[in-house]
């Protein structure tokens, strides 16, 4: 039975007299996307939005995916999707990339695709749209994409091992446990036998004409969609589309994309399975329903199905999170809510996941089941429910006042949802609106005969699915064990849930307030900066960027570093704090106090700064500053959280030496900071080792003198209402003093090599060249210099390691730049890839070939791509608060302005200035790090 035959009694509440849950009225389209059709069944979305300005987003849907394939097929969705990128009627080879690269938009961050069960789905997006020429380049590659993709038997051939690179780099622990267990889970339906990444059998015989043959059966205009959102005239994208795709023509008696039913299940279904990399024992526990029909979706009653949906979870989640704080819960966390079953779309389920303790993998199954028993049999109160709706409001009200400061992805998106699953468009006006009038009229009653239906009292179409790492002297559930738990919880009396509900304010108190003793303007960068009575500092820069939204951040110039005869505590300090609670209010007293406000406050801190960090609305920024005043000066214990967050962190780092990314990570921060413990991860040991008093102490100590902090405010604030809230919350802050120094952390010095061999699932060679440089100071040209040279490398490494060897399916360059422990930089120039273990003699000598060849003459070419990307980028991030926050610190802090002359250094970089950079920066101080983690197969 469906949620919608429930609501029906609520719904009668909705002002619609007596009419019948059927006889709701449609949801509105929003009339700011253009929705059109062409003759050969070609859909196209377009909308005209300028927030960023000058930029634009290009989309091509296909309503097919891997469940589309033969069993002959399997991976050819996804192989297709490949191939997409090299070599089209108009854009032959790699030119495709080329052409995109060349006006700005980067490969992988703005230039990508992916391939799902159901839907392939190609974009690029943050286009420069200045030139009406680019934006026509733009839509004619979607037009190749459509039905002009080359496949030729050379990129086919050359594709194969890229594949195969991928499959090794996503098929490890859980995901490799799903794979060979969904022919279980789906009772040999397709669904079962369709993962987008295919056999690798299929990839590599696969001829050809074949993948020609899919190709040609099921991208069609009938299963397609254009989506076009951004700065762009929309009249002349319209004509463009129908001038491009109208005379593309569809086969007479072409196939239909049919949906592929999920069958019911009349007897449980159990799946456990184990693995050596797995990092815990994960459960799954599923009640399979029908899913809603695309076709009902256009009503108000599917906007119903999403509310209740979202309360349902949200109420569930806060519950489990309450319970797994408690010493004798047996799982570590869970959540709950309704959705999609597994990879099909067309059944649901309700699902309650959860991570068990150590050993208690049955006691935690039992009690995820009792938990679920609990709601089905009492259901939520109403405590519970009216902050799930307050939080949901809120949420709403957010996005409904940030509706004109959009960004293009925020309708794409939507669109893709619309064409391939008749998703609903309303414009936020529309949304909040319905919402507004429906939510207070659903009740509590409403929701909990929900719950009676979705959660299962039989065996028909209950799945659990119990992934475990797999270690020595372990015991393993049978499916009968399981099957007796379930017997014994359902005939089990619960008793119902209790919500206990602090009643207390926040701070029943206020500071003395102190006051604002100076104010300083500074008209380039558009910012007041404030020194206030107790000798902080706050920086001001009001935004527009988004109608509702204040970020702050708080710093000062000492980290963990300082503490280094303490490793384990000071590493861990920062997590631990999270955990913590506030003035005597636990994590879960503050998650109901706040119910229905949109803010949250954490402390941060890193080697060598500490600092505060926080966002709210403007409604909220009260509730935000009292937040950050009680983090700084009233930080208590909260011992259940505290003991769960150590249980969570020992579970995982138990496994540690198993998991080949954990071990890799810990080998390049062993060889680049000479096994410092500061650096690496911490072992199970270690975290039970952490001394909650120690670890308050430290904060105490960092955050107890409001002299060293710089307080930064960027976006939609009233100033006539910051300004006390600045004396009442900051200016009060205490001012004791704080003697706590910096410490060098120790890095490696000269050419050092850490080369060895790690057993795998599934074998995945990984290798890192890093050089490393201490710079006397920061200088903008140098970080503008380092980031092209970085950008020029990869492009390098990924024609030469991805695209003419088939080496890799990841690989790149990166820099960066960070103050050391004395206030000087440290630079670093990474080179990276993943890597077929086959291929490493040959691929990692590409890494040095790349660099020598850019120190001797930098790709002209390449050099124009990497500036206009840049140029382009800037424009883009100038649009967002996270941008100013990172330009005033640096601003203040170090006296650099990294915003004002930034496109002037771009345009002026030339071959030259890399060149020297490289070989008189990089390769001259002659520090050179390799980490490479050859892999062969688990005996």
């Amino acid at each position: 039975m469906r949620l919608k035959k429930i609501f029906a009694a609520a719904l009668l509440l909705l002002s619609v007299g007596n009419a019948t849950a059927q006889q709701m009225p449609p949801i509105p389209v929003d009339k700011n996307v253009k929705i059109g059709h062409l003759d050969n069944g070609l859909t196209y979305y377009i909308r005209h939005n300028a927030f960023p300005e000058h930029v634009a987003s290009f989309y091509i849907a296909q309503k097919v995916g891997s469940i589309n394939e033969n069993d002959d097929q399997r991976g050819l969705a996804h192989l297709l999707e490949h191939l997409a990128f090299n070599g089209t009627d108009h854009f032959k080879g790699n030119s495709l990339q080329d052409y995109l690269q060349s006006i700005g938009v980067e490969y992988g961050r703005n230039l990508n695709a992916y391939t799902s069960i159901d839907k392939t789905v190609y974009y690029f997006t943050d286009v420069p749209t200045t030139r009406t020429s680019a934006v026509d380049s733009c839509m004619l590659i979607l037009k190749d994409w459509s039905n002009g993709i080359s496949l030729t038997k050379e990129a086919i051939n050359d594709e194969r091992d890229v594949v195969h690179n991928e499959y090794r780099m996503r098929m490890v622990g859980q995901q490799l446990m799903l794979e060979r267990n969904l022919p279980k889970l789906y009772q040999g339906d397709k669904y079962g036998y369709r993962m987008p990444i295919g056999l690798m059998s299929v990839i590599d015989g696969c001829k050809p004409e074949t993948l020609r043959a899919y190709y040609r059966k099921w991208y069609r205009p009938d299963n397609q969609a254009i989506i076009i959102v951004g700065d762009v005239d929309v009249d002349h994208v319209e004509a463009q589309i129908k001038k491009l795709f109208s005379g593309i023509k569809v086969p007479k008696n072409a196939a239909k994309v049919v949906p592929v039913p999920v069958a019911d299940n009349d007897t449980a279904i159990y799946v456990i399975d184990k693995n050596k990399e797995q990092k815990f024992d994960m459960i799954n526990i599923m009640m399979k329903s029908e899913a809603y029909p695309d076709s009902l979706k256009g009503d108000m009653n599917y906007l119903v199905e999403g509310y209740v949906r979202g309360v349902v979870s949200s109420m569930f989640d806060a519950r489990l999170s309450e319970l797994a704080r408690e010493e004798n819960c047996p799982f570590l966390q869970a959540s709950a809510g309704m959705g999609s079953y597994l990879i099909s779309s067309t059944k649901d389920a309700f699902s309650i996941s959860g991570v068990a303790k150590p050993g208690m993998v049955k006691e935690a199954y039992a009690a995820m089941l009792r938990e679920a028993k609990r709601v089905r049999d009492f259901g939520f109160t109403a405590t519970e429910y009216i902050r799930a709706k307050e939080n949901f409001m809120s949420s709403m009200e957010t996005m409904y006042e940030n509706r004109n400061k959009m960004k293009n992805e925020q309708f794409t998106t939507q669109y893709v949802d619309h064409f391939t699953d008749n998703e609903p468009i309303p414009s936020l006006e529309d949304e909040y609106k319905i919402y507004q009038m429906m939510v207070p009229n659903i009740p509590l009653e409403a929701i909990n005969g929900a719950m009676k239906q979705v959660i299962a009292e039989t065996d028909t179409n209950f799945v659990s699915m119990v992934f475990m790492k797999e270690a020595e002297g372990v015991s393993y559930p049978t499916e009968q064990q399981l099957a007796q738990i379930v017997k014994q919880v359902r005939g089990e009396k619960l008793e119902a849930y209790v919500d206990n509900v602090k009643q207390e304010p926040l701070m029943a108190t206020l500071p003395q307030a102190g006051s604002i003793k100076k104010v300083e303007e500074n008209k380039e960068l558009g910012f007041k900066k404030l020194t206030l009575s107790n000798g902080a500092k706050v920086i001001l820069k009001k935004t527009d960027f988004k109608d509702n939204e204040i970020r702050f951040s708080g710093t000062a110039k000492v980290g963990y570093s300082a503490f280094q005869n303490d490793p384990v505590n000071a590493a861990n300090a920062s997590t631990v704090w999270e955990v913590s609670g506030l003035a005597g209010f636990t994590g879960n007293d503050l998650q109901k106090m706040l119910a229905g406000k949109q803010v949250s406050v954490g402390l941060t801190m890193s080697p060598f700064r500490h600092g505060i960090a926080g966002t709210s609305t403007p409604k909220d920024v009260e509730t935000m500053m009292q937040l950050l005043y009680l983090s700084m000066t009233n930080l208590t214990k909260d011992e259940k959280a505290f003991e769960n967050l150590k249980n969570t962190y020992t579970t995982v780092l138990s496994n540690k030496s198993n998991n080949p990314n954990m071990v890799y990570q810990d080998s390049i921060q062993s060889t680049l900071y000479l096994g410092n413990k500061l650096a690496l991860l911490p072992e199970a040991e270690d975290i039970k080792n952490i001394n909650y008093d120690r670890v308050l102490d430290m904060q105490k100590q960092l955050y107890g003198n409001a002299k060293d902090f710089t307080f930064y405010f960027v976006g939609n604030y009233d100033e006539k209402v910051l300004l006390p809230l600045i004396e009442q919350y900051i200016a009060s802050l205490p001012n004791k003093g704080m003697k706590l120094k910096n410490q060098k952390i120790p890095t490696a010095k000269g050419e050092v090599k850490n080369i060895f061999t790690k057993a795998m699932e599934n074998p995945q060679s990984q290798a890192r060249e890093m050089w490393f440089v201490k710079l006397p100071s920061y200088n903008p040209k140098t970080a503008v210099l380092a980031d092209v040279a970085a950008r020029l490398l990869e492009m390098k490494y990924l024609r030469s390691i991805r695209e003419e060897l088939s080496a890799a399916y990841s690989t790149g360059a990166s820099c960066g730049l960070f103050f050391d422990y004395d206030g000087k930089v440290a630079l670093t120039l990474n080179a990276m890839a993943q890597l077929n273990p086959d291929k490493v003699d040959v691929a990692v000598p590409c890494f040095f070939k790349g660099l020598d060849e850019t120190v001797a003459a930098p790709d002209a070419k390449d050099l124009q791509k990497v500036k206009e990307i840049l140029l382009k980028q800037a424009g883009v991030d100038e649009k967002t608060n996270s941008y100013w926050m990172q330009v005033l610190s640096m601003y203040d802090l170090h006296k650099v302005d990294t915003h004002s002359n930034y496109r002037e250094l771009v345009k002026a970089v030339d071959a030259q200035q890399i060149s020297n950079f490289l070989k008189n920066v990089v390769l001259k101080s002659g520090n050179h790090f390799e980490v490479i983690m050859k892999a062969e197969k688990n005996k």
